[in-house]
């Protein structure tokens, strides 16, 4: 016996499975839209900085995909020379991971620092341009409670960028605690 299902319902079927194939190809190309905007900073970066509270550090970065592309994995190795402050002179480290969140259309970055605090920025479209990129904290894990932060990145060249750390204590207007000038690093 044959059984034949009304044309409706076939192509009913067949509709929703287009518009979920769809669907899923759109929410692919947003995941890589949003990240080409980041596209300038892929790669490895070594350069300079000056502030927080040293004077002079040099720094080693890393921005990259990892994860089938899903994630941009962002590491920030930094060596601060001796004062007569810290005579040891001071390393710090932060790794964390740039990923788009697709309920909010933002992309987010989270960072952990080697000295405890996670930051969790969101990029302010508002304030980025193609050589601007700024991010805000909406979150700060193990900070003083409604202290905030800026990080910027500035696109120099195809080969430099500045990035600038911006704090905000509650109450008081925000300071650059640091900046650093990156030179990609030739493969």
């Amino acid at each position: 016996m044959y059984y034949c299902r009304p044309k409706h319902k076939i192509m009913k079927k067949h509709t929703t499975l287009l518009m979920g194939l769809l669907l899923l190809s759109i929410a692919g190309m947003t995941q890589n839209q949003a990240f080409e905007q980041l596209g300038f900073l892929l790669g490895q970066w070594e350069g300079t900085g000056q502030g927080f509270g040293n004077n002079q550090s040099t720094i080693t970065s890393s921005f990259e995909l990892v994860l089938n592309d899903q994630y941009i994995e962002v590491i920030n190795d930094s060596r601060f020379e001796p004062t007569s402050q810290n005579p040891a002179g001071e390393h710090h480290i932060d790794q964390g991971m740039i990923s788009f969140d697709k309920g909010r259309g933002v992309l987010v970055f989270r960072q952990f620092n080697i000295e405890g605090y996670i930051n969790q920025y969101v990029l302010v479209d508002s304030l980025s341009t193609d050589r601007l990129l700024v991010f805000e904290t909406e979150h700060i894990e193990n900070f003083v409670p409604g202290g905030t932060a800026r990080w910027t990145i500035e696109k120099l060249s195809e080969d430099e960028v500045e990035t600038n750390f911006y704090v905000a204590f509650p109450g008081r207007e925000p300071s650059c605690f640091g900046t650093n000038t990156l030179n990609r690093k030739k493969p």
